[in-house]
């Protein structure tokens, strides 16, 4: 059902099980990441800095490692207003 939604709203499948994969696993690193969301690791980089751009992904560094946060579901709604503008 949401996986719909979020695909009407130009996220790819696999940058919907990254999403859905943060917010279930909370912060974490690439790995975590790449096995909760069953994505390709030479992928995840690249997924999630399109999250990242998109305003849905966050990250932090501590001691060199990035860790991502998923950003709370209200920002999709951010995210498809700004969709609308461009049309």
């Amino acid at each position: 059902m949401y996986e719909d939604l979020l695909t009407e709203i130009g996220l790819t499948k696999s940058e919907i099980a990254v999403y859905f994969a943060l917010l279930d696993i909370g912060s974490s690193t690439t790995g975590p990441i790449i096995k909760k969301a069953g994505i390709a690791s030479g992928k995840a980089y690249l997924i999630l800095d399109k999250l990242v751009l998109k305003g849905l992904v966050t990250y932090s560094v501590k001691a060199g490692t990035k860790y991502y946060h998923a950003k709370d579901p209200e920002k999709l709604l951010d995210y498809l207003e700004e969709k609308e503008d461009e049309l």
